[in-house]
């Protein structure tokens, strides 16, 4: 991947000296703080072509060492190969142009796929067409939209996160919904919810808008990682929904970020969307300070 130096951030100056500084250190990526083993402000950046223009969602490839994506606007699913820099297509086109797909979960028989109105789409590897998805409806009354849906292997389950629900007005939370794949149901109630409050108390910042976009598990901490491309800010919690620590992120690093995957040794994948520009893949490789050798000093969650 082609590490990019030209930075985007631009600002007039100022005549009052503590603006000047507040301005450079933005642009310096100076005020902004990092999530333990990682580095945001300096991330291999890599462009990734009209035909991922509004990428959407990612999944990791265990079986290729690669990424899986998918674009709202595109009825293919497709390989990011992290070696050769080359985008494969997985599948013919199997996705319904009306799915509004959002996110992405990769399994050992099958591709999932999450419509914005909170249904799940069960594509088999290798489809040809759509004749072959079968369709799983959380069944949620009123408008909603979900933009993010990860595996737990802990629950054994599929979890999907509210960006706006219906039932939530009000209430100042995010819900969470587990999805058994080996049952093919949805639990009859929330599998966690997330506080709102507790995001904007952590970042220090009651206009914060916390909208899931993308989410995954860390595969060494067990920490769930979650995207909120409206406000730029990564928001770390248990996976019942505890707020761990919340990230502001560079919007000109950030501009869209709604999807995220993570290697099984720790290092992390952010795709943004080309709303603002040409659409990126980020990779923040996983370190821990002060570690020789992160392999030895890290656990992988347990399965």
């Amino acid at each position: 991947m082609k590490q990019l130096l030209q930075t985007k951030c631009r600002a007039s100056f100022r005549l009052i000296l503590f603006s000047a500084v507040t301005l450079m250190a933005a642009c310096n990526g100076t005020g902004y703080t990092n999530p333990a083993g990682y580095d945001l402000r300096k991330p291999t950046e890599a462009e990734l072509g009209k035909v991922l223009n509004e990428i959407s969602g990612l999944s990791w490839d265990k079986r290729n060492d690669a990424l899986i994506a998918i674009a709202d606007n595109k009825e293919k699913i497709f390989q990011i190969g992290l070696k050769d820099k080359k985008l494969k297509d997985l599948s013919d086109k199997a996705i319904p142009p009306d799915s509004d797909t959002e996110d992405i979960v990769y399994s050992d028989s099958a591709f999932y796929l999450l419509s914005s109105w909170g249904e799940i789409r069960k594509v088999p590897i290798g489809a040809k067409d759509t004749t072959v998805i079968t369709r799983y409806s959380l069944g949620l009354e009123g408008q909603n939209d979900f933009e993010t849906m990860y595996f737990d292997s802990v629950a054994k389950g599929i979890i999907m996160i509210c960006k706006s629900c219906a039932h939530e007005k009000g209430l100042a939370i995010r819900t969470a919904y587990r999805f058994n794949p080996e049952t093919t149901a949805f639990d009859s109630v929330p599998y966690f919810t997330i506080s709102r409050k507790a995001v904007e108390e952590k970042i220090k910042d009651p206009d914060a808008n916390f909208d899931p976009s993308g989410g995954a598990i860390h595969p060494v901490t067990g920490e769930l990682y979650i995207l909120s491309s409206s406000s730029n800010m990564l928001v770390i919690t248990s996976t019942k929904g505890e707020i761990i620590d919340v990230f502001k992120l560079n919007p000109d690093k950030f501009p869209q970020a709604e999807g995220i995957a993570f290697a099984p040794n720790g290092d992390m994948y952010i795709s943004n969307e080309g709303k603002y520009g040409k659409p990126t893949l980020l990779f923040f490789p996983y370190q821990l300070k002060g570690s020789k050798n992160k392999k030895a000093n890290t656990k992988k969650r347990k399965a």
